[in-house]
């Protein structure tokens, strides 16, 4: 670990990065078969160690084992199976048109790995969002260094030992310890680096990575909205937004952060939030096994001083003891309130009413662009008019947080809540180079390309481009 800053320990930090600088121009990575061996390798090492990964998740967060099975372990090894299934496919040249013009050839798009790639993670999903990114990493056939929260020191223990058990660190090496060594990793010359994090992180990572132009992957954050028009279906809206906003304590990037509901039906609707709530959790969810803890007695704090400009309608009790903040529901919301200021990460809900969606537009408009937005509805019309006049990363139509387990679809942010995309088959190309390549035959060679040029070849110019 580097949790000291010393000399000795930069040092080490150096030979780790100068010995995967050597591997990978070794050439080692570019095989395939290596790549798909050393990936099955990290899904059995996985499966071996998930019952000391769940035991990890309920110490550090609390977390139950339905949440660390689906939303951590699962879906990793999901990713991987994704990789180990298609890589192959996704490795082989593709095909390009071929202009007139620059005929005879024949053009491809190769994939090429970046080399040396730099991955920092967060606490709330601290295995799910090291090891996703990193089967893109293998994937593509770079090397890396990943560096996960030390609010989860168990989570980062275990995905230490994990690696170990597959990797060499001239291959893949973890480096654990807080912010100042996150800054000194970012003070080496990567290839490409990976962030999931706060926006005012991803600031500093973007600007550490202009000194050498490196390609950054920002997954950040924002204010997601969620919108329950006056025709939605009320009952199946509560629970979906009830479950959104509470799975893993509320400290989830894609989380309903806050909600607009048409004041024709707020009251029903407010009363059908506080019955799925207690549904799902119970009267007492401080009792239940399910509802997981934040992060540290900071994020509590924090949370508490949203309460105090509105009305708390459901919940509010908290304790920085345990890390337990209850599921909360504010109103009297306002758009000066303190919970609408930033992103919330927490089982905290504001909700605000509405009467005609121009007013939710507005609003939207007004901030910075999210990670996701939600709308309930059962219009297509003002579905499609819902889709057509906001702008977020993601988008669900009467659901929220789901699409983020689709693999099928590149997850990311745009604008204030990051840049670049991953999931499935995105997360093989966004750490991969694609080199465009043209082979081009000698047996027959053009020669109106060459000086000097008769007025005939540039009319024939003037067609061919027009």
């Amino acid at each position: 670990m580097y949790k000291n800053h010393s000399d000795g320990e930069i040092k080490h930090l150096n030979q780790i990065i100068q010995k995967q600088d050597l591997f990978f121009r070794s050439h080692a990575t570019l095989e395939v078969e290596f790549r798909i061996k050393k990936l099955k390798e990290l899904k059995t090492a996985i499966k071996r160690n998930e019952a000391e990964l769940i035991a990890a998740f309920k110490k550090d967060l609390g977390k139950g084992g339905f949440e660390a099975l689906s939303s951590e372990v699962g879906l990793v090894q999901y990713e991987l199976s994704q990789h180990i299934k298609n890589l192959r496919k996704w490795v082989k040249p593709q095909r390009a048109r071929t202009p007139l013009h620059a005929f005879p050839s024949k053009s491809y798009i190769h994939k090429q790995p970046h080399g040396k790639v730099l991955i920092i993670s967060p606490f709330n999903y601290p295995f799910m969002l090291t090891m996703a990114p990193l089967a893109g990493a293998v994937s593509a056939g770079n090397v890396a260094v990943l560096k996960p929260s030390e609010s989860t020191a168990q989570v980062a223990n275990t995905i230490e030992k994990i690696i170990k058990e597959v990797f060499d660190d001239e291959y893949v090496a973890v480096i654990q310890g807080g912010a100042e060594v996150s800054s000194e990793l970012l003070s080496f010359r990567w290839d490409k680096i990976f962030f999931t994090g706060s926006s005012r992180v991803g600031k500093i990572v973007l600007q550490a990575a202009a000194k050498y132009i490196t390609p950054v992957v920002l997954e950040l954050g924002g204010k997601n909205p969620v919108i329950v028009d006056h025709d939605a279906n009320l009952n199946v809206a509560a629970k979906r937004i009830v479950w959104g906003k509470l799975f893993n304590g509320g400290q989830s990037c894609v989380a309903p952060d806050y909600l607009f509901v048409h004041e024709s039906v707020k009251e029903q609707f407010l009363k059908l939030l506080v019955k799925s709530i207690e549904n799902m959790y119970s009267s007492f969810p401080q009792k239940n096994g399910d509802f997981t803890r934040l992060v540290h007695p900071q994020a509590v704090n924090r949370l508490s001083e949203l309460l105090k400009d509105s009305e708390v309608y459901y919940g509010g009790e908290f304790d920085a003891k345990t890390n337990y903040f209850s599921p909360t529901i504010l109103t009297g919301v306002t758009g000066d309130s303190a919970a609408m200021k930033d992103e919330i990460f927490g089982p905290v809900l504001p909700v605000l009413s509405f009467r005609d969606m121009d007013e939710v537009f507005s609003h939207i408009k007004m901030g910075e662009k999210s990670l996701a937005a939600y709308y309930f509805s059962e219009d297509r019309k003002k579905q499609k008019e819902f889709l057509k006049k906001t702008t977020s990363g993601d988008a669900m139509i009467n659901d929220v947080v789901i699409h983020f387990s689709n693999l099928s679809l590149p997850f990311g942010g745009v604008g204030y809540s990051g840049m670049g995309s991953y999931h499935g088959k995105r997360s093989f190309e966004v750490f991969s180079h694609e080199r465009s390549v043209m082979h081009t035959s000698t047996k027959f060679d053009l020669p109106l390309r060459y000086p000097p040029y008769k007025s005939w070849v540039l009319n024939l110019m003037k067609f061919l481009f027009r």
